[in-house]
């Protein structure tokens, strides 16, 4: 597989006090297929576990990104920002069932897709309440996602012919919500950094219905 691609990107910072950081950026990146994607070989990642048939004719995808975010940083060690994202997407990687020969997942490329949502942050260095604890920082943020896919034609047709039109789903794989809780321990004779990390992915499609 080889594909050549022009992919411009373009940033901009302002800071309109000391404290406050404004970032906005464009770019367009591409999505490559994986191993696993492409490979047209029954593989189950345990026994018992979905079937999962690549498709070597899968393409890449291409995405038109669209970022702002605001840092306030009131004193060092500290942290607020509150992000926002925008995705469009051609020909996005879609995970869907299919039922011929029997069960099985595979990837396809469907028209079109967006993706956008918010992000917010905070991180606090604990040093700043006790000189003892200065390796050590928390942290949290959240992420809220919305995404969409077109269908292609044949599958919105094959679902209206059964009663159920739909011309769009959500996307696979984009949980409507991320929240994670850390702590990092700093050991800046070697440059070292220990972290423990708790994450909640909220609800996630992981295949969609196919022909």
């Amino acid at each position: 597989f080889s594909q050549d691609d022009v992919l411009p990107s373009i940033g901009l910072i302002y800071e309109p006090i000391e404290e406050v950081t404004l970032r906005g950026s464009y770019s367009e990146t591409v999505a490559r297929q994986t191993f696993k994607e492409l490979t047209p070989v029954q593989q189950q990642e345990y026994l018992g576990g979905d079937v999962f048939i690549g498709n070597p004719d899968l393409g890449m995808s291409a995405l038109e990104n669209y970022d702002l975010r605001v840092d306030y940083v009131p004193y060092q060690g500290s942290l607020l920002s509150v992000s926002w994202f925008d995705k469009q997407v051609d020909d996005p990687i879609e995970y869907v069932q299919r039922v011929d020969p029997s069960n099985f997942t595979t990837a396809v490329n469907y028209p079109e897709g967006k993706l956008s949502g918010y992000e917010l942050e905070a991180r606090q260095n604990l040093g700043r309440f006790w000189e003892s604890l200065t390796p050590f920082a928390v942290g949290a943020n959240a992420t809220f996602l919305e995404s969409e896919v077109d269908l292609p034609a044949d599958e919105s047709q094959a679902f209206s012919s059964l009663g159920f039109p739909m011309t769009s789903r959500d996307m696979t794989l984009a949980p409507e919500h991320l929240y994670n809780l850390f702590v990092t321990y700093d050991l800046a004779s070697t440059g070292t950094q220990v972290g423990l990390f708790y994450t909640v992915q909220g609800d996630t499609l992981v295949a969609g219905a196919g022909e």
